[in-house]
């Protein structure tokens, strides 16, 4: 996925799922938490508002559209924090971004309190097979290594796998969206029949630093 969010802002508008690991990790999380990649804010709009939440993005536009107060603009790779402040760090959909994820791995380590817990999510390249029959191109941070990349940072880590239809795109016009927001090529969206279900694929990597 390229980071054009400020450059290209109505490609990552163009469509949201119905559901998401948003909705899993806010149910988990009782703050101070840390949301690396917080975007627009969708995980903020889950937590209950007793739970103490800081946001953090590289992307200006983004966190102008994010209502959740406060967010910090920095590099997930530098972050402005001292050492162990927070019970809970969180990457979602964002470490792929990294030519070298573990440089953000480890400052996630390091602002995190000794058994503070971590957690962070990306796709499989298989997912989407109905549209990308050929698979998506390689990332930094793929399903396929994510257990892998974050236990060498931290010790204790495990992953939760998805592999399954969940929800249906019904028209041509939200497979056209859907195309666009993944950076499809658009005829795929045309030849493909509707409603169109979609195996999604994809872990979710949860640990705790020891």
């Amino acid at each position: 996925m390229p980071p054009d969010y400020d450059t290209d802002p109505e490609r990552w508008k163009s469509w949201q799922p119905q559901r998401d690991v948003h909705e899993i990790v806010a149910s988990e999380l009782s703050g101070p938490t840390l949301d690396i990649g917080c975007g627009d804010g969708r995980l903020a709009s889950l937590l209950s508002h007793d739970v103490s939440w800081v946001g953090l993005d590289s992307s200006r536009t983004q966190l102008a559209a994010n209502p959740r107060r406060p967010v910090v603009l920095a590099d997930m790779r530098q972050l402005p924090f001292r050492d162990g402040v927070f019970a809970e760090v969180t990457h979602l959909w964002c470490l792929y971004h990294n030519a070298d994820p573990l440089d953000a791995i480890r400052e996630a380590w390091r602002v995190l309190r000794p058994g503070g817990r971590y957690s962070a999510c990306t796709a499989a390249r298989t997912n989407d097979p109905e549209l990308m029959w050929d698979g998506y191109p390689p990332t930094p941070f793929d399903a396929e290594e994510a257990e892998a990349i974050v236990s060498s940072v931290f010790a204790r880590a495990e992953q939760q796998s998805w592999d399954d239809k969940y929800f249906p795109l019904q028209t041509r016009e939200e497979v056209r969206a859907y195309c666009r927001h993944h950076s499809i090529p658009p005829e795929r969206a045309e030849a493909a029949e509707v409603p169109l279900w979609l195996t999604k694929r994809g872990v979710l990597v949860r640990a705790t630093k020891t």
